[in-house]
């Protein structure tokens, strides 16, 4: 097996990347056009890669180069000039940085990892010390090896598995307390004659990168260092059609207050990108409209990322259990 790689928003995506990452049904986030979007606003240089075997795509590949200063960011291409570990994960998601081709047997897939490894070994340099797998579930884990290997539990991911036929019945399943504030709360907001709640394919891109950066601001200790997202992904993003947006808006004037970004994924939906102006309440109404169109749409589950853990095993989310693991060059 041979990985060809590539700098997203530097270089172009090897030939098949797009048809590759859609024939194994990846989020719309694997995409070339979304990948150079979120590398133009992105503190580190993004990487990918492409795995093949006997010229066929096997598998595919994100990340970035960890714990390298934000200020290299915008130094001139090429090896890193201080050392770090490459992190598996794609860019503005709670999903693994790796996919690969259907029927690909774990002994194959370890081999892709492998070329992978080999080939970010030469494009970076001795100033990547190896591999860090992030977003890693239990069926990964054994085919993630080598020597010196090291794994370590991370935060859990809260998956909402649809086990419901109508918001009546999952209202009912929930605890007493918590059933009566999330069904008056979304009553209330239901009937709330300046707001309107809805699914849409399409937001206006420079309202959604504010909305998303406040979010970001007030969830860090360091909110000057909240890059935003780019208006450009979110172009990229509307009218998508692996891509929906759960949002409220001011009725009289249609400006967007919060909204919530679903991707499609195996298996059901993905939570990822977010923002809010600061109304509490609109952000848990988002997960119920959410839930609602899951029931009705028999859609399997939705992945609510980690983070929050207690907030979302309210609304009946289980923890699926993640790990990081380390393979070191």
């Amino acid at each position: 097996m041979r990985a060809e790689i590539f700098t997203p928003g530097e270089e172009p995506a090897p030939d098949g990347w797009d048809d590759f990452v859609r024939s194994v049904n990846g989020c719309a986030l694997w995409e070339e056009p979304l990948l150079e979007a979120a590398a133009w606003g992105s503190r580190r240089p993004l990487r990918a890669g492409l795995v093949r075997d006997r010229g066929e795509p096997v598998g595919a590949f994100c990340g970035h180069l960890g714990l390298l200063s934000p200020a290299r960011r915008f130094a001139a291409p090429g090896r890193p000039r201080l050392p770090g570990w490459f992190q598996t994960h794609l860019p503005n998601s709670f999903s693994r940085g790796r996919t690969y081709a259907a029927g690909l047997d774990p002994a194959a897939r370890a081999a892709a990892l492998r070329a992978f490894g080999r080939a970010l070994r030469r494009r970076l340099g001795a100033g990547c010390l190896g591999v860090l797998h992030l977003d890693v579930e239990r069926d990964e884990l054994d085919e993630i090896r080598g020597l010196f290997t090291v794994r370590r539990s991370t935060a859990p991911c809260s998956v909402l598995h649809n086990r419901w036929d109508s918001m009546d019945a999952y209202f009912a399943g929930l605890p007493r307390t918590r059933r009566r504030r999330l069904a008056a709360l979304h009553e209330r907001i239901g009937g709330d004659p300046g707001l309107t709640a809805a699914h849409e394919t399409a937001v206006d891109p420079v309202r959604a990168s504010r909305l998303d950066q406040l979010t970001r601001m007030k969830h860090t200790r360091r909110p000057g260092t909240a890059a935003p997202l780019l208006p450009v992904w979110f172009e990229r993003l509307n009218s998508h059609a692996g891509a929906a947006y759960f949002t409220h808006r001011e009725r009289a004037s249609g400006r967007l207050l919060s909204f919530d970004l679903v991707l499609d994924v195996p298996g059901g939906w993905a939570t990822t990108v977010t923002g809010s102006d600061g109304t509490r309440d609109l952000y848990l109404d988002l997960y119920l409209r959410e839930i609602d169109r899951m029931i009705r749409t028999g859609t399997p589950a939705i992945q609510l990322g980690p983070g929050m853990r207690d907030l979302k095993a309210s609304f009946g989310a289980d923890a699926v259990p993640r790990h990081a693991v380390a393979v070191p060059f």
